[in-house]
């Protein structure tokens, strides 16, 4: 493993750790990008986890808001609308509502248009990177801007539009309908989880950004990469999990890095 920690200043470190991911991406055939929730927070929306998050402000939730959903819909839908939810919840959605993509989101895209990346696995539901433009787009813990039928898995995008009221049943299955992204206890849909593990197979070149790698199944695909003999490459500005397989570990934030990186490849 390559750590750019070692360099000699800030700034020759940055620009040394730059070149060398470029170098790996540019020698590689099929390159995945995977991002976790240190991309999000960069557009201002909280973590979870760590001396900032939510759960640390807040408390840990209960972890079957699934199966409560499932008992009683029409109630969980109006204890949402009433704001009788979880603290951390309304802190999240405001957050969720005034966000905008940052640098590194729209970098990935052009990094993408570019053909340096091939599609993108992202565990944030903030529907950021949609937004900026990426279109061979994974998003394994849903899309809070969508409604998703629990039977059959369609999707309706909302855009803005928030719900007042429970939605009516899926208009395909007549099935149960919740918001896309993945509650406490509820499992990934199989289809999402199957396009990513896809993708995961296809990978020679792996590029975890802002992803502690904790959270599964989502973080358990970056070993099954590794073993699969992709490289693995990290742009996190603490060390993680996942710092000891990887080929290159750049301690930067996504938005001051990935446009540098974009620089390069584009060169």
């Amino acid at each position: 493993m390559i750590n750019n920690e070692a360099r000699d200043s800030p700034n020759s470190e940055l620009l040394h750790g730059i070149e060398q991911i470029a170098e790996i991406i540019r020698e590689s055939n099929y390159v995945v990008g995977m991002t976790g929730a240190g991309m999000s927070v960069e557009s201002g929306i909280p973590p979870f986890r760590g001396a900032d998050g939510l759960w640390t402000k807040y408390g840990t939730p209960r972890m079957d808001g699934y199966s409560q959903f499932k008992k009683d819909p029409t109630g969980w839908w109006n204890r949402r609308t009433n704001e009788k939810i979880d603290a951390h919840i309304i802190e999240l959605r405001d957050a969720l509502a005034s966000a905008q993509p940052h640098a590194g989101h729209y970098a990935l895209a052009e990094l993408e248009k570019i053909g340096s990346m091939q599609s993108l696995v992202t565990q944030n539901i903030d529907a950021l990177d949609e937004k900026a433009g990426l279109e061979n787009l994974i998003e394994i813990h849903g899309n809070r801007t969508k409604l998703r039928c629990i039977e059959c898995d369609d999707r309706v995008s909302l855009g803005e539009f928030v719900p007042l009221y429970a939605p009516d049943p899926c208009k395909k299955c007549d099935g149960l309908v919740k918001f896309d992204t993945v509650m406490f206890g509820e499992p990934i849909p199989d289809e999402v989880m199957a396009a990513a593990r896809a993708e995961i197979d296809k990978a020679d070149c792996v590029l975890a950004i802002g992803t502690s790698a904790t959270v599964r199944p989502a973080s358990g695909l970056l070993w099954i990469a590794e073993a699969s003999g992709a490289t693995i490459i990290e742009i996190n500005p603490t060390k993680t999990k996942l710092t000891p397989i990887c080929e290159v570990s750049l301690r930067s934030t996504a938005g001051e890095a990935l446009p540098m990186l974009l620089q390069s490849l584009s060169a």
